[in-house]
């Protein structure tokens, strides 16, 4: 029989319905594509569990026993579940609030998320609740101090493709790629990078390309409500209570999807704060507004080979950048 070793190296990519968008998973590797299939298989698996465990929709969900609990009530989850959680509260007490997974409430008054309805209890989230009133317990248990909804949107798509990621190494492959919407880890060969302009979503920009890096991109994009005569998006400011608009397009690259993906909204939400914890986290921040486009943070863009810097092709990508 012969080694995996010496199978001439190929490449398979296939996607799926699943985060609320399309995930895409590319594997290369010197194996037969029945290993290969296996490894995007089992990618394919740990973004499902994420998503069975941590989705605000489905019945079952650890946030929906979470969102179902009283006051004082215990709820036991998963280890998954409980390590996003913790990594929630860390960036939550970096930025001071601003990354704050407790403000489900105003998603679904502002229609981004469904309304309960016969999923969790009558009762609703007292006022005030912040994601400081779940206690997070030994053991991978949690408890509100205050009853609360918590939405983990912003932070577990990131950490599903994370997991994927660490599938797609357990199976021995070389180079792969998982794209879910927007949030994207490769590893292996460096892989081409390309945002939406935030005024023209067809229009796509090339930063450049990453490699044994992640990117997660939030911008509206044509998909928010119209509320009190102007536009406001999934985005929710928990100093004022309520949801706001993204007018523009922040993309944060770092060595893991999930810090990425958190950090987005922290960009967007707390831009006082976010030099610092950018460099803080090992990470950098691509705006994309009509000023231009500017970045802050490590240089993880690796600019073409005819370009000489990152500046380089952020300012040959928008015409007008201001790079600091």
């Amino acid at each position: 029989m012969r080694s995996p070793s010496r199978h001439a190296e190929r490449t398979l990519r296939r996607a799926r319905p699943l985060l609320g968008t399309l995930v895409e998973v590319r594997a290369t590797a010197a194996l037969e594509a029945a290993s290969l299939h296996a490894a995007i298989d089992a990618a394919f698996a740990a973004i499902g569990q994420v998503h069975g465990l941590m989705s605000f929709h489905e019945d079952g969900s650890d946030v929906t026993r979470i969102n179902a609990a009283a006051a004082g009530e215990v709820v036991s989850v998963h280890a998954d579940t409980y390590e996003v959680l913790s990594a929630a509260r860390m960036l939550g007490d970096l930025c001071g609030g601003a990354f704050d997974v407790a403000t489900a409430a105003c998603l679904v008054r502002n229609r981004f998320l469904p309304a309960p309805g016969g999923r969790l209890p009558a009762r609703l989230p007292e006022p005030g609740v912040t994601y400081r009133d779940l206690e997070l317990l030994p053991e991978a248990q949690v408890r509100w101090r205050r009853r609360g909804w918590i939405d983990l949107g912003g932070i577990a798509k990131g950490y599903a493709v994370d997991r994927a990621i660490d599938a797609l190494h357990a199976h021995g492959v070389a180079s792969g790629v998982v794209n879910a919407g927007g949030d994207l880890r490769c590893f292996g060969a460096a892989q081409p990078i390309h945002v939406r302009a935030p005024d023209e979503p067809s229009a796509l920009l090339c930063l450049g390309s990453i490699s044994d890096a992640a990117i997660a991109t939030s911008a509206g994009y044509n998909s928010g409500v119209q509320l009190d005569g102007g536009q406001v998006d999934a985005l929710v400011d928990p100093v004022r209570g309520h949801c706001m608009a993204w007018e523009r397009s922040i993309s944060v690259l770092a060595a893991d999807c999930m810090t990425a993906d958190a950090l987005t909204k922290v960009v967007r939400l707390a831009p006082h704060r976010a030099s610092r914890l950018l460099h803080g986290l090992d990470a950098q921040a691509v705006i994309i507004d009509r000023r231009g486009v500017s970045a802050c943070g490590r240089e993880w863009l690796q600019p073409p080979p005819a370009m000489g810097s990152t500046a380089t092709v952020l300012a040959f990508a928008s015409g007008r950048a201001a790079v600091r």
